[in-house]
């Protein structure tokens, strides 16, 4: 398998800055972006870093992760970021299109995060950090929730291999689902059984739920995230983002600079109605196992030497009390960071410190040179 996000004219570059590519999985088109580690930053002792697979949040886009993603390329650790369905390049379906939901569904980008970590493992020649903040922390989560199962049942993940020899291709055709030809996904096709090794070596969770606490949790959060649904296709994104960036949960992003602001709003309003009222209802937390089965997979994934952190900014109160509750939860299996000056979206609001605590991470997934 050769990505073409790593080579130009048949080499290996020296560095590819935030090159924009697809992934296929299942007839479904999936946006990535790529940030190669620069050639003037090797690491010493010569052993390849880990590389990073970041997931952004709802509304978002590959693009939030630059600053973070750029600062680490050049400290020599290669980023891929992956964009969930109807975000940023991934595919998008006309609306009322129904056979396109399953897209959105919170187990199949869960398969195909699996399928990308796969693939980025075989490009970079190491097992990469899956990062995923807030909504691409639930479906990180999920990811690590189907891999533990499958662990504690001794056999094998089944999942669907790709459809293309290719893992990353040029984002030039047509951004829109076919759900009518052969852009539908065929369950049936290239079906394959794959390793049950964990393509990852660590799991980092920013800022994400754990899961409804019980049946009762479950349906109060579907209730709210179908009445999310309904009022972004019925007000449209930019008066829905409007309100959504009044939450309580974003109050400290009053404090970004107004350019940091301005970029924030465009790239929310960079989505469609559709794609986010299908998010809510397909992918929201109502459709996560229960909180108590997260925290299981959490710590069967820790047992079995993968590392798993939770991060919270210091001023998100809610996500701190999800925090805490972990850490005792887990009985500190899960390592529980809490970030000073930083709320819902840390890697927005501090980039260096989110950057600096990702760089432990990959050290410790990076084996060390042989002693001389």
């Amino acid at each position: 398998m050769t990505s073409e996000v790593l080579k130009k004219g048949g080499e290996v570059t020296s560095e590819v800055w935030g090159e924009t590519r697809g992934f296929d999985f299942e007839g479904m088109r999936f946006g990535m972006k790529a940030w190669r580690a620069s050639a003037s930053s090797a690491r010493e002792g010569g052993a390849p870093a880990a590389p990073i697979v970041l997931v952004h949040g709802f509304a978002q886009q590959a693009s939030t992760w630059d600053k973070v993603a750029l600062s680490l390329s050049r400290a020599g650790v290669e980023c891929f970021a992956f964009e969930l369905a109807g975000h940023g390049k991934s595919a998008r379906p006309t609306v009322g299109d129904v056979p396109g939901r399953e897209a959105f569904d919170l187990d199949f980008q869960a398969q195909a995060l699996l399928a990308f970590c796969e693939a980025v493992a075989h490009v970079a020649g190491r097992l990469p950090v899956l990062v995923g903040y807030s909504m691409g922390g639930r479906v990180a989560l999920q990811a690590a929730c189907l891999v533990a199962d499958d662990l504690r049942d001794g056999g094998q993940i089944d999942r669907i291999a790709l459809r293309s020899s290719a893992a990353f291709a040029p984002c030039g055709r047509s951004g829109r689902l076919d759900v009518a030809g052969g852009g539908q996904r065929d369950v049936t096709a290239n079906a394959a059984r794959m390793s049950a090794a964990v393509p990852f070596s660590a799991l980092v969770l920013e800022s994400a739920g754990l899961g409804p606490a019980d049946a009762a949790s479950r349906g109060a959060l579907r209730e709210r995230n179908f009445a999310w649904a309904a009022r972004v296709r019925g007000e449209g994104v930019s008066a829905f983002m409007d309100w959504w960036a009044g939450l309580p949960l974003f109050e400290s992003q009053r404090n970004l600079d107004d350019d940091q602001r301005e970029r924030l709003r465009t790239g929310r309003l960079a989505n469609d109605a559709e794609s986010l009222a299908l998010s809510f209802e397909q992918a929201g937390a109502h459709q996560m196992p229960l909180r108590c089965e997260s925290i299981r997979a959490l710590c069967e994934l820790s047992r079995r030497g993968v590392s798993v952190s939770y991060l919270a900014g210091g001023l998100d109160a809610k996500y701190c009390k999800v925090l805490a509750d972990l850490r005792a939860d887990s009985h500190d299996a899960v390592s529980c960071r809490a970030v000073p000056c930083a709320g819902h979206n840390i890697h927005l609001e501090q980039p260096e410190a989110f950057g600096a605590i990702l760089e432990e991470v990959v050290e410790s997934c990076t084996p060390k040179p042989a002693a001389p």
